[in-house]
């Protein structure tokens, strides 16, 4: 079953680097050119000049932006600005937050590398569909830099907590890096090197099923990089180095895990309104309206409070227009969805909202199939609902189509089934950081054991 190791991360040097504050970043898909512009400005050895360098108009082969990235990460590493773990590690990463409730709720996980294998073994499970061009860049990314500059986030069984407990009793007491992240979230990291905890945790490990949360492309990426490897290397052996990736890894338990909605804007319906849709939707969905004051912040609260109530009765959905001042519930009607059939409505998929959106309204209703959905330009996706709200009121996009979280346990349920859920059916909360520490891919290396 799955095969974690321990590695020697590169770190940043708190010598250099004192605090992480100014040099972590969020994941580079939920990165807005803004936010890049902002960390490019925080310090210059932030890890966006890695992990998403800028594009110019000037980029030819030989000075393109992984390019670049290659030269920092190279750099940074000569200059001591990261430096290389010298025992391999498990690390221990606990994130506070605040909930949608107002509750102060801490998240942990533990950063390892995780054998890359492929989805048919069902070791290490997907339930999201991918962008193409996603795919590419973080595969163009590796091959430039040698390293796993973000982590995948990843979720295992385990209700009695026992790898985390073991990984609890053998950390180091005090924390290798303590800080609050760009996001103003607090952050602390622990090694793990004891030997005999390091042993425990792979034997624990070894008769589980991963899931995988956030990081789908990066997980892709991992398996073309390997097999990419493997044929430019055939001597190196299963040990070597890129057969492993990094990963964050959070037991499905976990009191501090949060999953939100990810909402659907669609930006270029001209001269398609609220009102046509609903004359298309009308066979499918009961309708209720309910009226917005245009304060975004009230708005949202009664959008959630109204979904909230639905959610459980049947799969239930919100549309707002840029041409209305209303929220219109849409409520699927008894039997609609045993008349669909396709690979994309079978077995538990059949159950979830994002699925009703996804085959009647994106694709049936609205004519925007699989392949204009994997166009970005087509259908924005974003979690934070103020932003959607904001988006709509100014008419930068025409329509948004709102949504209740997928609940933990349907995404085990789909992943078990080995089916695949839409793009963007769940956003994890908080994001794992990038940047707290990197995993090498440098050929000839292999992945360590735990050392006694």
């Amino acid at each position: 079953m799955p095969v974690v190791a321990p590695f020697r991360a590169l770190r940043y040097n708190p010598a250099k680097v004192p605090s992480l504050t100014q040099v972590v970043t969020p994941p580079y898909d939920v990165i807005n050119s803004a936010q890049q512009e902002s960390y490019y400005a925080a310090d210059p050895h932030n890890i966006i000049r890695v992990e998403l360098n800028k594009k110019r108009d000037s980029d030819k082969e030989g000075d393109t932006r992984y390019s670049r990235s290659a030269e920092h990460f190279q750099a940074w590493q000569e200059q001591g600005v990261l430096l290389r773990e010298e025992t391999p590690c498990f690390y221990l990463s606990e994130t506070a937050y605040i909930d949608s409730e107002g509750n102060q709720r801490v998240r942990r996980g533990f950063f390892t590398l995780l054998q890359v294998t492929d989805t048919h073994e069902r070791k290490v499970l997907p339930h999201e569909k991918t962008f193409t061009a996603h795919k590419e860049d973080r595969f163009q990314l590796t091959k430039a830099v040698e390293a796993n500059i973000s982590p995948i986030f990843a979720l295992y069984p385990d209700d009695l907590n026992e790898v985390m407990n073991t990984l609890d009793q053998a950390r180091e007491p005090e924390p290798v890096n303590d800080f609050v992240d760009p996001m103003g979230l607090p952050q602390r990291l622990y090694r793990v090197s004891d030997p005999e905890a390091c042993r425990r945790v792979k034997e624990m490990m070894a008769d589980k099923v991963i899931f995988i949360a956030d990081g789908h492309h990066r997980y892709e990426t991992a398996i073309n990089y390997r097999n990419y490897m493997n044929q430019e290397h055939p001597e190196a052996g299963p040990d070597a180095i890129w057969n492993y990736t990094l990963t964050y890894l959070c037991s499905m338990s976990d009191p501090g895990l949060t999953v939100f909605a990810c909402h659907r804007l669609v930006p270029r319906l001209d001269g398609f309104g609220a009102e046509d849709f609903l004359a298309l939707a009308e066979p499918y969905f009961e309708v209720r309206e309910l009226p917005l004051n245009g304060e975004v912040k009230d708005d949202k609260s009664r959008i959630i409070e109204s979904l909230a109530e639905l959610d459980g009765k049947n799969n239930s959905l919100g549309l707002i227009s840029h041409d209305t001042d209303k929220v219109y519930l849409l409520t699927l009607k008894p039997g609609v969805m045993e008349q669909e059939s396709g690979p994309d409505v079978q077995g538990p998929l059949s159950g979830l909202d994002v699925v009703v959106l996804t085959h009647l309204i994106l694709d049936k209703i609205l004519g925007l199939d699989n392949s204009a959905r994997d166009q970005e330009h087509t259908i924005h996706y974003l979690a934070d609902m103020d932003h959607v709200l904001r988006e709509v009121k100014t008419g930068k996009a025409h329509l948004a189509f709102l949504l209740n979280p997928t609940k933990v346990s349907q995404v085990q349920d789909v992943a078990e089934a080995g089916l695949i859920m839409p793009r963007k059916a769940t956003y994890f909360y908080p994001k794992v950081l990038t940047g707290l520490v990197i995993n090498p891919l440098f050929p000839g290396e292999k992945a360590e054991d735990c050392r006694s």
